[in-house]
């Protein structure tokens, strides 16, 4: 029997004394004790593939503690220790996720020994379980579950030690050619083949994933440079492209790969994977096998009916602009309060796209402002769609561009949106930025001034990255700071953007002004800026952008998880 090593946690010496006593008694001796005081680094620890589980004395670390273990499935088990128990309190803890329990007056070698056993056990076939789970059956690569799992906790790597991850989306061309000429056991047989093949040139901290049908996704952890990333793919393209022979015929396909660089490319997972799936399609449009690394502009042909130019006047058209939502949440109550209303081009061959692959072309072909308007327009109506589903005092924010906002009919033009709408304009926000204000501050506050008097509010978007002049803050009708997702991103660790958010937090209470945290991802952060007075909060610990239909599932989920009792 192998040894297990438990971490002891826990303030007092004595009840470091008895369990290790009593876990070096087993027989046979399979449990190795380590003990300590209280965890400095507590998501290092939970994930230590060193530890097999942990007994936790109750204590203020225990409900954070707690749910960073729950949020991170993977995490080692945790045993609470207490003094006493009820059936209450039990769920409670089992709400939470912890696995079992002990009371310091029953601590018995035999039971502790079998609580520990089982714990970790379980926790063994859980972790089988779901490694099968995340399996692609036909390949044994990742399916999706298992691909997005790995690609977030690469990311996290990479944020954590300053490394490069890229991601490489990988799709066969004509392969639906294969499986009419051949049959779909064949074409099995060719996906089999393809996988071994990608496998081979991968290096051993890579991974693969199979995306569904004749689609790859490859995860290359630590790449020295693009350059590095183009020679994998190449690499990679010839593997795939060399003949295998179906039914007693040697066939060859070719492939595209698209490639997206974390962080250059995309912060967060579906940003990043929408990068590397656009370059991807870019590559579709090329014959041949090839690979296109991510840019920020797409690239079509500059003429003829799939311009740039003709497709966007297509989307405006057709009115394929939509948007998506991203909730804003009171960090007090947990109670959602505002929407950020997102805008993206459903591009009918390239699927969901995102402004930065858009809105530079759209602003040099002169539609930014009617895309502006209709966005106004979407998101008034979503405002008025929210009362009626019963989802009240949720405010809907919108980005609002130095052009759109300094157009001559554009205060008329949001007067007549709003009677048509019918929407409530104290619960519509806009969003500037500083380098907008920073254009034409005695237009923009005259223009913002007008605005007020239709009783619509105004943030100040990505403040700290470039405002010059503070005293435009105490003379224009600014009524939310904003601060940028780059500040916020290495909380609490970081002891300079820890100043920086303190600062902005105390600047907003001073002023007066809501501030609001963006790009909030983990538990430590939200309690970061919990404790340091930050009023809202938005960013993927609570959730992406989503289209407004799925706003009543996630607003009761909300009501939901502010529901469950707390352990104290």
């Amino acid at each position: 029997m192998g040894q297990h090593t438990v971490l002891i946690i826990s303030e007092h010496g004595t009840d470091h004394r008895v369990l290790s006593n009593c876990l070096q008694r087993a027989v046979p001796q399979r449990f190795h004790p380590l003990t300590a005081d209280s965890i400095t680094r507590p998501l290092d620890a939970l994930l230590d593939p060193n530890l097999d589980v942990v007994i936790m004395a109750v204590g203020r670390e225990t409900e954070y503690l707690l749910r960073l273990a729950q949020k991170n499935a993977n995490a080692v088990p945790i045993i609470l220790l207490l003094d006493d128990i009820d059936d209450v309190e039990f769920e409670q803890m089992r709400d939470l996720g912890a696995r079992d329990y002990l009371v310091r007056s029953d601590l018995q070698d035999a039971l502790v020994h079998r609580v520990l056993d089982y714990t970790i056990r379980l926790h063994e076939a859980e972790l089988r379980i779901q490694q099968l789970s995340h399996r692609d059956a036909l390949t044994g690569a990742l399916n999706r579950a298992g691909f997005r799992a790995h690609l977030e906790r690469a990311m996290e790597r990479s944020r954590r030690y300053g490394f490069n991850t890229a991601l490489l989306h990988i799709n066969m061309d004509q392969f639906a050619n294969i499986n009419d000429h051949y049959g779909e056991n064949e074409g099995d047989e060719l996906i089999k083949a393809i996988s071994r093949r990608l496998i081979n040139k991968m290096r051993s901290t890579d991974s693969i994933a199979r995306l569904g049908g004749d689609e790859f996704a490859i995860v290359l952890e630590d790449v020295a440079s693009a350059d590095d990333v183009q020679q994998i793919a190449e690499k990679m393209l010839k593997s795939i492209s060399a003949p295998v022979e179906l039914s007693e015929q040697q066939v060859s396909v070719d492939a595209s790969i698209g490639a997206a660089i974390y962080p250059d490319d995309g912060r967060d997972f579906p940003d990043l994977v929408e990068s590397a799936r656009s370059a991807m399609q870019q590559a579709k449009s090329v014959s041949g096998s090839k690979f296109i690394r991510y840019t920020d502009q797409l690239t079509f042909d500059h003429g003829g009916s799939n311009s740039l130019a003709a497709e966007l006047r297509t989307a405006v058209r057709k009115n394929q602009f939509e948007l998506h939502y991203q909730p804003r949440m009171d960090l007090a109550t947990g109670k959602l309060v505002g929407l950020e209303a997102l805008l993206r081009w459903n591009h009918p061959e390239r699927g969901m796209l995102l402004p930065k692959e858009f809105i530079n072309a759209c602003e040099d072909m002169g539609l930014l402002k009617t895309i502006g308007y209709q966005v106004i327009q979407h998101a008034c109506s979503a405002q008025v769609w929210m009362e009626e589903q019963g989802i009240h005092d949720v405010d809907v924010a919108v980005n609002i561009s130095f052009n759109q906002f300094q157009d001559e009919p554009f205060v008329e033009i949001v007067k007549e949106i709003i009677k048509r709408t019918g929407t409530d304009p104290s619960r519509l926000e806009f969003e500037l930025t500083e380098s907008t204000i920073l254009k034409s501050p005695e237009a923009v506050k005259q223009r913002m001034d007008e605005m007020r008097l239709l009783g619509i509010s105004f943030s100040l978007d990505d403040f700290g990255t470039g405002f010059s002049q503070l005293s435009h803050l105490a003379e224009l009708p600014i009524s939310a700071l904003k601060i940028d997702a780059r500040f916020v991103r290495d909380l609490p660790y970081n002891a300079h953007q820890s100043a920086i958010c303190n600062m902005i937090i105390e600047m907003g209470r001073r002023l007066g002004m809501l501030v609001i945290a963006e790009g909030a991802e983990t538990y430590e952060q939200m309690e970061y800026l919990r404790d340091n007075h930050c009023q809202q909060v938005q960013g993927f610990y609570y959730s992406s952008a989503f289209p407004l239909q799925q706003l009543p599932r996630f607003v009761q989920e909300q009501r939901f998880k502010r529901q469950q009792p707390l352990l104290s």
